[in-house]
């Protein structure tokens, strides 16, 4: 005793639609909440994006440092092969 695809898409169409109509829909609390919270929110930003962003810089300094100490020893080893 299966149930057929033709009869479990549909109700799972169904209940997808339900589900994200319904978390779309936000009380009137949170929208209060949500009109307060946008410079706390957008302060936690961007301490998080200093936060990454520092240590990418200089792992980009870094890579620069390399890929220039790689560029000086293969003219090395190319000036030393005759």
């Amino acid at each position: 005793m299966t149930i057929g695809y033709q009869r479990v898409l549909p109700l799972l169409i169904l209940v997808l639609m339900i589900g994200l109509n319904a978390c779309q829909r936000e009380t009137p609390v949170e929208k209060s909440q949500a009109s307060q919270a946008p410079s706390v929110v957008d302060q936690a930003v961007r301490q998080s994006v200093d936060a990454i962003q520092t240590p990418m810089d200089k792992a980009r300094g870094v890579e620069g440092t390399l890929s220039d100490a790689a560029g000086r020893t293969a003219d090395r080893v190319q000036e030393g092969t005759p």
